[in-house]
């Protein structure tokens, strides 16, 4: 580009604003929005802060401009007030996820653009599932769980927020408990059913919003709650973790299983020839069992039963070779085999 042609270029772009308006020299202006995580609140409050406008060009306005892209060429809000500085809400939320263009500006009395500044923010999420976790299948220990989300803080209005979570019976389909609630904590008041599998899902929505200011999130995963009284059925969970070892997670690995009924067990870890190498049941337990789950420790690091745990060591304590192994469980006329996968110590 020839010189001349680069400097009536810079002048074009410094002295004509979207709309028509003039604009005088660049003065610092702040745009201040709380965030959390590099992202913000759905309805923040939105602090402009511009330098004074001289007395001769009073008085002045300070305008904000909130838009889905870069070029503001249709703004979905847009505010002012008399001064250089001011403090603005939305009354809407704004759109979770999405990122939003804020452009501020403080114009003397002669509509000439004094100072003007262009900032954009990610909106975080408007809900978030946190226990029972929402991405997995999960067994609670508790008839009475508590249930937990997460929304980050919107202004009045908008807000405040308010939820209703439902518990659904994952085998009928149908919604067992729903309940109109401020906070992001549940405990259901009456029991839910032991030996159950269920959903959960919550929405939120804003009080005093538009009818689209509210969100609905379920649960992928399922939750079921056990209890020691009634397992559904005998069973023998794969080990974890697997492997385990010298280089592995950790340096043992946890035996989960459920009995129906009362019932003599036998856990045995064995090498490849199926020579015995480890009773695990009898052992730390009884050989004769009550009906219930085994082997979960839900206040414990691991979640693991110690007593239900195997570090790679024979019934006299020495290590074993790294290798494969098989861990054999009979109980309740039932027999269940499971690879394992040791490291070495």
């Amino acid at each position: 580009m020839k010189p001349w042609r680069r400097s009536a270029a810079l002048a074009l772009v410094s002295g004509v604003i979207a709309g028509g308006a003039r604009t005088a020299s660049a003065q610092d202006i702040t745009i201040l929005v709380t965030a959390a995580s590099d992202s913000i609140s759905p309805a923040p409050t939105i602090a402009v802060q511009g330098a004074p406008v001289p007395e001769p060009s009073q008085p002045s306005t300070v305008t904000l401009e909130l838009s889905r892209e870069s070029l503001f060429r249709s703004p979905f809000l847009v505010r002012s007030a008399a001064g250089s500085a001011a403090s603005f809400v939305v009354d809407s939320l704004l759109p979770e996820r999405t990122k939003i263009y804020f452009r501020a500006r403080v114009i003397d009395a002669a509509g000439v653009v004094r100072q003007q500044r262009v900032d954009s923010f990610p909106v975080r999420s408007w809900l978030r599932l946190v226990d029972p976790v929402a991405s997995s299948n999960n067994v609670v220990f508790s008839n009475k769980p508590r249930f937990v989300w997460s929304s980050p803080p919107i202004t009045l209005p908008p807000g405040p927020w308010q939820y209703v979570i439902e518990i659904i019976n994952t085998r009928t389909g149908q919604v067992d408990r729903q309940n109109s609630v401020n906070d992001t904590l549940f405990v259901p008041t009456t029991p839910l059913d032991a030996c159950t599998s269920y959903r959960w899902r919550v929405t939120a929505h804003a009080a005093n919003g538009g009818p689209h200011d509210q969100t609905t999130i379920t649960a992928p995963g399922t939750f079921v709650i056990q209890s020691q009284e009634c397992p559904s059925l005998t069973l023998f969970y794969q080990n974890f973790p697997n492997p385990f070892g010298h280089g592995a997670l950790s340096s043992s690995t946890c035996f989960w299983f459920d009995l129906a009924h009362r019932s003599n067990v036998t856990l045995t870890i064995y090498d490849l020839r199926l020579h015995e190498v480890r009773k695990i049941v009898p052992g730390g337990l009884a050989a004769q069992l009550d009906s219930g789950a085994y082997g979960r420790q839900p206040n414990s690091e691991s979640g693991c039963d110690t007593r239900l745990a195997w570090d790679g060591t024979d019934d006299r304590g020495r290590s074993v070779p790294p290798g494969v192994y098989i861990a054999v469980f009979v109980a309740d006329g039932a027999r269940s085999s499971k690879k394992i996968l040791f490291k070495g110590p």
